[in-house]
């Protein structure tokens, strides 16, 4: 008796004492939300070879998972060792992996860098005639508004001295600023190559010891909570691997998709620059909701340089794609992947962009939907214990609580069978 009398003040103060530590933690946040931003950035720099690993492996998992299970059982079939099964599978399941991912980006660039290439070239050998024209409209334009000439002339003088100003007395010191601009740069993409050679490292290491990870979290799980707590924690993380991996995947699949038929119909629409228009709309689409607008302004406006009238039928092309990809392809690869409505896609991207940036736009849906799950287990756990359904539909017409039970009484109640006239 004393000695539950004991544990059970022991957790009253250990609870007292982590809300007033998480209460401070919050306050300082709070107070001070630059340093906060930017102690999480310089952790995230820290971090990033690492988290390149984590996306590296996560995205690879599939094809590991893929050849070691139909490997594994053929190897010990054949008399091997389960030991040395499970490892020559796993090393065999590796290679190929990134054997197999190393020649889907080397088969992507081969095919694509040729065509991009022509037609940026293109664009750029084509400036000259872009810029006859804007100057023969402008002289036309000028000729007939006389306001309208003297007032360029004057903003071209002002530019002028504006110029010869900055070659006199900024210019040298501009050039060192660029110089060191670029140092900076190169600095940089030297140090995200290390990083991306640190986390395909990482990366190995992650898949071939995957199912010791998986066991050790595990262990922890049971180890610390209670067998209900633990049996909640794990189906969470069941369904937290099941929502980022279904969305990530499943939308480099769409966009994937939605490149090579944005590339077959442009082609057969007879449209400039085929390649450099479909790889935008493909990656672009990536991003959720705003992904297909992101791609098709620039796009758009590369053709309009070169074809006015396309430049339309691409418009009305890249609506009907869309349409088709959110009603027909995304749903079919997707499916109900995170489990929220188009409203809190939109929130999502939205607050997660404006606090991430592109990443935010990126991930902001997947992590928006595993919020939205655990609040959701939160509440229905809940309503569970006050003996209260959990179907959101019942809640349409009730205006008190009370209703829920009439409600529920009703439902329950038999259904009275009229008398027959006779």
């Amino acid at each position: 008796m004393r000695e539950e009398h004991d544990r059970r003040y022991f957790k009253w103060g250990l609870t007292a004492l982590i809300v007033i530590f998480i209460s401070i933690l919050l306050v300082v946040i709070f107070t001070n939300l630059p340093g906060f931003f930017s102690l999480l950035g310089a952790i995230g720099k820290i971090l990033s070879p690492l988290v390149s690993g984590i996306v590296i492996a996560f995205l690879l998992n599939p094809i590991v998972n893929f050849v070691d299970l139909r490997l594994r059982p053929i190897l010990k079939k054949r008399g091997m060792k389960e030991g040395k099964a499970d490892k020559l599978s796993r090393a065999v399941a590796l290679v190929f992996a990134f054997i197999f991912a190393a020649f889907i980006v080397y088969a992507f660039f081969a095919m694509l860098l040729p065509q991009l290439y022509e037609s940026v070239m293109s664009i750029v050998n084509s400036a000259p005639e872009y810029y006859q024209s804007l100057e023969k409209w402008a002289v036309n334009v000028l000729e007939d508004n006389p306001e309208i000439r003297t007032y360029v002339e004057r903003a071209l003088d002002t530019i002028q001295s504006y110029v010869e100003n900055w070659v006199k007395t900024s210019f040298l010191s501009d050039v060192q600023k660029i110089l060191a601009t670029l140092t900076t740069s190169v600095m940089a993409v030297m140090k995200s190559i290390t990083n991306f050679i640190i986390g395909l490292v990482a990366s190995i290491y992650i898949l071939w010891s995957k199912d010791t990870f998986q066991a050790q979290a595990k262990k922890m799980v049971v180890a610390a909570f209670k067998p209900s707590a633990a049996n909640h924690l794990l189906d969470l993380g069941r369904n937290i691997n099941r929502i980022f991996s279904g969305f990530i995947i499943g939308k480099i699949i769409d966009s994937a998709i939605i490149g090579v038929l944005c590339y077959i119909c442009m082609s057969l629409m007879k449209m400039p620059y085929t390649a450099l228009i479909a790889t935008i709309v493909g990656v672009t689409n990536v991003i959720p909701v705003f992904g297909p607008f992101i791609g098709a302004v620039p796009s758009a406006l590369i053709i309009l340089l070169v074809e006015p009238l396309q430049a339309f039928y691409f418009i009305i092309f890249i609506i009907v794609l869309q349409q088709v990809d959110g009603n027909v392809i995304g749903p079919k690869i997707l499916g109900n992947t995170v489990g929220i409505s188009g409203f809190w896609v939109l929130i999502s991207i939205t607050v997660a962009a404006g606090i991430f940036g592109f990443a935010g736009m990126l991930l902001g849906v997947p992590v928006f939907a595993v919020i939205y799950l655990i609040i959701s287990d939160i509440v229905n756990s809940s309503l569970r214990k006050k003996q209260k359904t959990t179907i959101t539909d019942d809640y349409y017409d009730i205006h008190e609580v009370a209703d829920l039970d009439r409600k529920a009484q009703a439902e329950e109640a038999p259904e009275e069978t009229s008398p027959n006239n006779t």
